[in-house]
């Protein structure tokens, strides 16, 4: 599923999802895609009857909350003493069991 960002659908904007991981430059756009279509087949995966045309307040808030989890994170490579947050373990688990 391609991260679609169409205007006037229900689907999110990247601009939405910048405003909430507040990033202010162009530079990150193709990664934040990145991870909002990853964040789009997880969801499909996990939501029964998910429709990414058709997203609830909710879905949105947990997308950008997801976006913004990913994105902090997307450069550690070795384990911490943080905790990861589920949404991200699980994402890892299904592409390490594939």
């Amino acid at each position: 599923m391609a991260a679609d960002f169409r205007r006037g659908g229900k689907g999110m904007e990247l601009e939405e999802l910048k405003a909430y991981c507040r990033i202010d430059y162009d530079d990150d756009d193709e990664v934040i895609k990145l991870i909002y279509a990853a964040v789009l087949e997880e969801m499909t995966d996990l939501i029964k009857d998910f429709n990414p045309e058709a997203l609830t307040n909710r879905q949105k808030l947990l997308i950008c909350m997801y976006v913004k989890e990913a994105y902090d994170n997307r450069d550690r490579t070795a384990p911490t003493d943080d905790k990861v947050r589920f949404a991200v373990q699980s994402m890892m688990l299904k592409e390490r069991l594939k």
